[in-house]
């Protein structure tokens, strides 16, 4: 994909749709302004050489689409490109192009509204001051980022016309359902001057309500992707049926709010995936559906040791720690995999997510020897100390102090929440051990859980299980090998920590075993009433998985992209939640008992989602303070 050329069609697109010719196309006058495009052979896009034409690669392709979104070009662009390429199948590009202008259209409305709220003064300030319309402005930009990641979706799709039909049609799904978000809260955030001739906004809601209707409604395209998916019998090999590709992951094109790379698996993630699927299905069998559901809270440090002698914990660390150099997109596929068959991972998690790579980002060599090859081995087990009574969203009340004492330090307080304490080794405590305001002062520890002065009392959940836990600290010690990273430097390494946490599958598939298990239950025969439900999920969890790829690509380079992390936990948590609730809507009444029980569990999980890892109100204000309006 062409950069420099994608550049210089958007400045085309953005001097020729001016506002007046918007507002004349709107009002139904000739659509001035189409012979510049003609002339730069934008219609010829997808032709293909021999025809005269760029033959441009499905990518470029989608980006010239929405870089035409972005400014609201009323010129019919997407229907030229297909009248001079009959090669090409209208039944796909058609959606495809309009998933890529809505996207456009998004972004430009998003722009519109965080430039009115900055500017619009209300009770002595500007609107966008306010907490409430900060969260609305935060639900914009999560919609918006997902339908950029539907319309890379749909590009990687293309590559193979093949296998593009319901990949396609998930992504034209999942863009219009966001348009209509977008445009709603647009409106709501602009008041009364938004539904005005006056404004511009309508300029572009107009064409998002229009847009969203073309190629199909997102109603009709979830029918589809329900019915494909009952009929096989399961939305994950559905969402997982997909053409490999040994393209490089898509670098994020200049000027986008959000980094999505388009990110396709390769053949050898492919073979990997089949792989770790032949291994669950011999480790989980007879494993009762409603104990896979608890696969975050399934604690087995025998299944831990498996993965570990198989090469799949520690998987993208060097060989020197014990790790496999392999990539993150690797391990992706691990992830996926084990948390979708609702495996029993919690022993190893935390140590494996984000205790060991803090460690090597910031660990000394020491540290690293003594803690990274038991992790990869799956023998070590790792808890969080950031939680306290008096500091659980607001992170930086915490008390918990480390002081300064001959030979290291001496640590008292107390943290809260701390999942499986009882059952880990060792704590990755975060704590003061300087003075300063709120964030200063704080350094990260690490402290053996078999410490003297350690004590831990159980905290029951509502299903009557024991994983969170109570830890006290009475003046214990730890010697000085223990200081991870830099004195004081605690807060930005805790911030680079929680990208690890907020970024994964985990976000997502943690009720999906629910959902497979009522595929299963409803099979070929479910109402047509089942369908759209059944495929909205489907598009929400195939555009989630574009989203975690992305973020595993820039993890991957060294990035620390705490925006989109934080818009992947969110999206997730509100896709994870709906599961159980079309569940309850669609269980039929002769519904086998492993159903009923699992949806049972997941009801009682489902609360949980929305908070651990970040509560949707902090992620709310994270993206808020993204977009610059905190």
């Amino acid at each position: 994909m062409d950069a420099v050329l994608l550049d210089q069609i958007a400045r085309l697109f953005a001097r020729e749709a001016t506002d007046d010719r918007l507002r004349a196309a709107r009002a139904g006058h000739n659509e001035a302004g189409w012979q510049a495009l003609v002339d730069a052979g934008l219609p010829l896009a997808l032709a293909s050489e021999a025809h005269g034409g760029l033959a441009l690669d499905p990518a470029s392709v989608m980006a010239i689409s929405r870089a035409h979104g972005r400014v609201g070009a009323p010129w019919r662009l997407s229907a030229a490109m297909l009248l001079h390429a009959p090669d090409c199948d209208p039944n796909l590009w058609t959606p495809a192009l309009a998933t890529a202008k809505l996207a456009g259209l998004m972004d430009e409305v998003l722009a519109i509204t965080l430039d009115w709220t900055q500017t619009r003064q209300q009770f002595g300030k500007p609107l966008a001051k306010n907490q409430a319309v900060q969260h609305s402005l935060a639900i914009m930009a999560a919609e918006t980022a997902a339908a950029g990641a539907a319309a890379n979706l749909a590009a990687l799709a293309l590559s193979n016309p093949a296998s593009a039909a319901l990949p396609v049609a998930a992504a034209k799904a999942r863009a219009s359902e966001a348009a209509g978000i977008v445009a709603a809260l647009a409106h709501q955030l602009h008041g009364a001057i938004g539904v005005t001739a006056d404004h511009r906004l309508h300029l572009f809601t107009r064409a998002l309500w229009q847009w969203r209707d073309r190629a199909g409604s997102e109603h009709q395209h979830h029918a589809v992707l329900g019915a494909a998916a009952l009929a096989g019998g399961s939305v994950w090999a559905l969402a997982t049926r997909e053409a490999a590709s040994a393209a490089t992951p898509a670098a994020p094109l200049p000027g986008e709010r959000f980094r999505f790379p388009a990110v396709a698996e390769r053949p050898a993630q492919a073979a990997l995936r089949a792989e770790v699927r032949g291994f669950l299905a011999e480790a989980l069998a007879g494993m009762a559906p409603e104990l896979r559901a608890h696969s975050w809270n399934g604690h087995s440090p025998d299944f831990s040791r498996k993965l570990g002698q198989r090469g799949w914990l520690g998987m993208t660390w060097p060989k020197a720690h014990g790790g496999h150099d392999r990539s993150a997109l690797d391990r992706l596929v691990v992830i996926e995999e084990l948390l979708a068959a609702g495996a029993p991972v919690a022993a190893h998690w935390i140590a494996d997510r984000q205790t060991g790579p803090l460690l090597l980002k910031y660990g000394t060599p020491e540290q690293q020897q003594a803690y990274l090859p038991a992790i990869a081995r799956g023998e070590l087990y790792a808890c969080i100390g950031m939680s306290e009574p008096g500091a659980g969203s607001d992170l930086a009340a915490l008390t918990t102090r480390a002081r300064r004492v001959d030979g290291g330090w001496r640590i008292s307080g107390t943290k809260l929440w701390t999942t499986y304490a009882h059952k880990a080794h060792m704590m990755l405590l975060l704590c003061r051990t300087g003075e300063g305001q709120r964030h200063e002062g704080l350094s990260q520890l690490l402290v053996p859980m078999d410490s003297p002065g350690l004590s831990i009392r159980p905290i029951i959940d509502l299903m009557g299980e024991h994983h969170f836990n109570e830890v006290h600290f009475d003046d214990v010690f730890v010697g000085d090998g223990a200081l991870v990273g830099g004195e004081g430097q605690g807060w930005a390494q805790v911030m680079s920590e929680l990208a690890y946490e907020r970024s994964g599958p985990e976000r997502f598939l943690s009720t999906l075993v629910l959902l497979e298990e009522l595929v299963r239950a409803l099979g070929r025969s479910a109402p047509a009433s089942a369908h759209a439900p059944i495929g909205r999920l489907t598009a929400h969890l195939m555009v989630l998985r574009q989203m975690a790829r992305g973020m595993a690509a820039l993890l991957e380079a060294g990035e620390d992209p705490a925006l989109e992390a934080a818009m992947v936990k969110d999206l997730g948590a509100s896709f994870e939640q709906a599961i159980p609730e079309v569940a309850r809507a669609l269980c039929p009444g002769d519904a086998p008992a492993s159903l009923i029980a699992t949806l049972g569990a997941t009801i009682q999980i489902a609360p949980m989602v929305s908070l651990r890892g970040g509560t949707r109100e902090i992620l709310r204000g994270i993206i808020a303070r993204g977009l610059g309006v905190r």
